[in-house]
């Protein structure tokens, strides 16, 4: 199976290419899945929508739990290719023939298979298995296996901490392109000693106002923070990331911001096609002294991954406090808006509406209530009545009206048959 080069577009904009790849991937498979060399007698554990499902932090977390399960169980690990195996030299069996699919559930509510019922159906019939779900906490613990595992698996992290040496070490960058980013790496550290990294995320953040941890921290929260603590550190550097660094960069002039546009890094040539700047973002946050991270898988898997820093600061839910630190190896990746033990995984209206006023401001409010909320409702049910359609047709389009009226019900197990 090809893959496209590594999408740096939002998240939520590949809601259409995704399912595209995944039925391309499901034809090859179900191909391979004729090859009489295979030892059908072998434990497996597979991950068909590694690389698909998700961008590069959410990547590492399913192919972290995917491994994990793996091993616990002595099972042929088998994933679809994904950008990892660029990066870190990954040698991973790819996918030889289909298995149950085990469909990730969420302790707090709906998730991705909730919001879009038709997902389940969809990829039912492509692969021509059926499936079943289970939390991704009880999979972990559980000794399942001739399994195909669907989800994002951002599992508390106690459940992986026990493998934070074998973790630590699947992700280490290959030698020459490590070289050239700790080349970058000394530069950013003659600038001082001690190196603040802040990842501000904006993106898709904006566009994807319902879910429950999309959280635009702004920017003047942020300097405050680093007043808080700048005179306390000694000769500190900031080191700034962000996917939307031309907005954010000038909020932060008081502290003479360091970014990777300064650090004049020379990627290794073969990795010139793989479209992998943001890397170097996240390599250095992976070694920087003290690190403030948005809401964000991908500053999260950094901070799993950096051995270095003595301070991990977040934002949460609760805007009196703003800001907490953390333990990336005991703790969840995303925090949720809600109470904490029950968190939600999408927000109400009026949620939406109070983040975004106390966070972005009445213009951002606005923009929240007619451009972004309609605009991904449209794509919402854009997506749902191409999936219905794949499904059953007219039938399954009609299916998925009648949902969205109501019927909450219409989407129930094997309707692809």
């Amino acid at each position: 199976m090809s893959k496209d080069k590594y999408a740096t577009k939002p998240e939520t904009d590949k809601g259409f290419s995704v399912f595209k790849t995944f039925k391309q991937d499901a034809d090859e498979i179900n191909i391979n899945s004729n090859d009489n060399t295979i030892n059908s007698d072998e434990a497996v554990i597979s991950m068909s929508s590694l690389g698909d499902l998700g961008r590069f932090g959410n990547q590492l977390l399913q192919y972290a739990f995917l491994r994990i399960c793996a091993k616990k169980t002595n099972s042929r690990m088998e994933c679809s290719p994904w950008i990892g195996q660029a990066l870190f030299g990954l040698e991973d069996a790819p996918i030889s023939r289909r298995l149950p699919l085990a469909v990730e559930k969420s302790y707090y509510g709906q998730n991705l298979f909730d919001y879009i019922p038709e997902f389940i159906p969809y990829i039912e019939k492509l692969s021509y298995q059926n499936s079943f779900r289970i939390p991704g906490e009880e999979f972990i613990e559980s000794n399942l296996t001739n399994v195909d595992l669907w989800g994002y698996f951002q599992v508390h992290t106690h459940y992986l901490q026990p493998y934070k040496e074998d973790i630590r070490s699947w992700f280490e960058p290959v030698s020459d392109l490590k070289s050239s980013l700790l080349d970058g790496l000394e530069v950013l550290r003659s600038q001082g000693k001690t190196i603040v990294a802040v990842h501000v995320r904006r993106g898709d953040f904006f566009s994807v106002p319902m879910a429950g941890f999309t959280l635009v921290v702004p920017s003047k929260w942020w300097c405050n923070w680093l007043e808080s603590i700048w005179d306390e550190l000694e000769n500190p550097v900031l080191f700034l990331c962000s996917d939307d660094l031309d907005s954010v960069i000038d909020d932060f002039k008081k502290f003479s911001p360091i970014t990777y546009r300064d650090l004049d890094i020379q990627l290794p040539e073969r990795f010139q096609d793989l479209d992998i700047g943001f890397y170097t973002d996240f390599f250095l946050l992976s070694n920087c002294d003290v690190v403030g991270i948005s809401n964000s898988i991908f500053s999260f898997t950094a901070c799993m991954l950096n051995e270095r820093s003595s301070k991990f600061v977040r934002p949460t839910w609760n805007f009196s406090e703003k800001f907490a630190e953390f333990d990336p190896w005991n703790s969840v990746p995303l925090l949720h808006i809600g109470d904490p033990i029950q968190p939600k995984s999408f927000k109400t209206y009026s949620e939406a509406v109070y983040t975004t006023r106390i966070t972005q401001g009445i213009w951002g409010m606005l923009k929240f209530i007619f451009i972004y909320y309609p605009k991904n409702s449209v794509k919402t049910w854009i997506i749902r009545a191409y999936l219905g359609y794949q499904i059953q047709g007219l039938l399954g389009l009609f299916k998925s009206l009648l949902y969205t009226l109501g019927w909450r019900s219409i989407w129930g197990k094997n309707t692809c048959n």
